[in-house]
């Protein structure tokens, strides 16, 4: 539906998440305040599995159909950038939420920290992995 918040995967990987105002016969998309959602997945002091992401702000953005994976509409109540104050329904520091979103510094950071991990053998977490093209070959 037009004037929704959507997120969409592209065949190179990337996430971007932003508003659906136009489309045509052939699925190219027009998205307004867009942003493309970076994520990573590592484990913290603990070694309990933790995801990150982080928002790059891209602004208006024309997407083309035969890049398009995966459409869906985003709840804005749940991914919405404002944090808020802690309430009933979602309390401060609240476990159950997936991902935590940082800052893109904060995500550069955590991503050097993995990196250097993953290189001295401290950590490995095997990484989801969809091959879109090969899932088309017989």
């Amino acid at each position: 539906q037009l004037d929704r918040r959507m997120m969409v995967v592209l065949r190179d990987g990337r996430h971007l998440t932003g508003y659906l105002r136009s489309f045509d016969q052939f699925s190219n998309m027009v998205m307004e305040d867009v942003c493309e959602r970076r994520i990573l997945q590592t484990k913290d002091a603990n070694g309990k599995l933790c995801s990150y992401y982080a928002d790059v702000r891209l602004g208006l953005y024309m997407v083309r159909g035969d890049s398009m994976v995966l459409l869906g509409e985003v709840d804005e109540e749940i991914d919405s950038d404002d944090e808020g104050e802690p309430t009933a329904d979602k309390p401060k520091g609240d476990d159950n939420n997936l991902m935590k979103k940082v800052t893109l510094e904060e995500f550069e950071r955590l991503s050097e920290e993995k990196k250097e991990r993953e290189e001295a053998g401290e950590e490995k977490i095997e990484e989801l992995c969809w091959e879109f093209d090969m899932d088309l070959v017989v």
